[in-house]
């Protein structure tokens, strides 16, 4: 729960603003998105206001009390449309083509068996749907999980692209992450 509570350091919204990742993930009244690595839901819940009522967000954590403190509060402000699952994101559990987007905030790092969950993610997007990646930037600074783990935009590519993915774009999310979109192929 230690690392989950990291989370909410009040300066979060200033190093990691959330308008340029929910503008790259572009989720719109009735899609179907995955928030894969939810934490306590900092992206879960900004993305269930803009899919509606009629859409679907997927808040996918292996952690327990994480997903507890999403559906709690789901519960509390009524947001039906979020499902929390307690899942890895090689194995999240969901449909095969079943996602609209995917999004990965600064969790690509910390995944135990890429290879997996980059397939699994080739699995539950739908063609045409896109995968969103933010991660922190490959540099020195005080804060994050240390150099030797972290990635660059280049590196993830040069991962991702094994499963079929295609390239879109590339933005700067704020001062201390880079952001990758990459589509399924139709």
């Amino acid at each position: 729960m230690e690392q989950l509570e990291r989370l909410n350091r009040p300066d979060r919204s200033q190093l990691m603003p959330i308008g340029p990742v929910l503008e790259a993930v572009d989720a719109r009244a009735g899609s179907v998105v995955a928030d894969v690595g939810a934490g306590l839901g900092w992206l879960t819940f900004p993305l269930a206001v803009a899919v509606g009522s009629i859409g679907r967000v997927y808040a996918v954590d292996p952690s327990r009390d994480g997903i507890g403190v999403i559906e709690s509060r789901a519960k509390s402000e009524g947001l039906g449309q979020i499902r929390a699952v307690v899942a890895p994101a090689e194995a999240t559990g969901l449909s095969a083509d079943s996602v609209d987007r995917i999004v990965w905030h600064t969790m690509y790092h910390d995944v135990g068996d890429r290879q997996a969950a980059l397939q699994e993610m080739a699995r539950i997007l739908k063609p045409g749907g896109l995968w969103v990646i933010v991660d922190w930037d490959k540099r020195p600074m005080d804060m994050g999980p240390p150099l030797s783990v972290r990635m660059s935009p280049d590196d993830v590519w040069g991962e991702v692209q094994t499963e079929g993915f295609i390239e879109k774009r590339r933005f700067s999310p704020g001062p201390v992450t880079w952001g990758l979109t990459v589509e399924k192929p139709r």
